[in-house]
């Protein structure tokens, strides 16, 4: 019988931009006291960092999802390079759409599947562009935000630049707006 301490079940993905630099068990989570460390189980997480790991992976669809994150979190990369390099990979690799929903996801990128594969042009490239467009509008609506101006100021910029509808405007402002507390 093995205990959970010693071969945990549950693999976390990390997907920021910087190194992990947290704790990866209960007693590094924890302040706890040297001479009660014998009592208290130190569960451990397997920790994936998506930007760089050097995992060994046989389901084409993991390898494919490492190989796009990592792409797509390099800073070293301009936004045109990314992209281009991320739909030159999809396409070459044939990135089942569910791949691409797990990067949006994991991108923070809300898309409207259904509405895409109606159309039929769901690809790297329509998630790139919509994780691309998300940013941007981000950048309004924060920097609005931060510099005092009105929801009604901040939605006609969005709809101004990014040739946005009021209610797709305001759906952001809903997404990416200052929470009050």
């Amino acid at each position: 019988m093995r205990r959970a301490s010693e071969h945990p079940e549950t693999i976390y993905v990390y997907y920021g931009e910087k190194p992990w630099d947290g704790a990866v068990s209960l007693h590094g989570m924890l302040n706890i006291p040297e001479e009660m460390k014998a009592f208290v189980n130190d569960y451990k997480i397997l920790l994936v960092e998506a930007r760089e790991n050097s995992l060994t992976l046989r389901n084409m669809k993991n390898v494919a999802f490492f190989n796009l994150m990592k792409v797509i979190l390099d800073k070293s990369l301009s936004r045109d390079e990314a992209r281009k390099k991320v739909i030159d990979y999809a396409k070459e690799h044939k990135v089942d759409k569910s791949v691409i929903m797990t990067v949006a996801g994991a991108t923070n990128c809300k898309i409207d599947y259904n509405a895409l594969s109606e159309k039929g042009d769901f690809d790297m490239c329509t998630l790139f562009d919509e994780i691309a467009k998300e940013n941007e509008v981000k950048g309004i609506v924060e920097t609005g935000f931060d510099f005092g101006l009105s929801e009604n100021d901040i939605l006609k910029r969005l709809q101004e630049k990014l040739n946005l509808s009021l209610q797709m405007a305001q759906e952001y402002i809903k997404m990416f707006g200052k929470q009050t507390v």
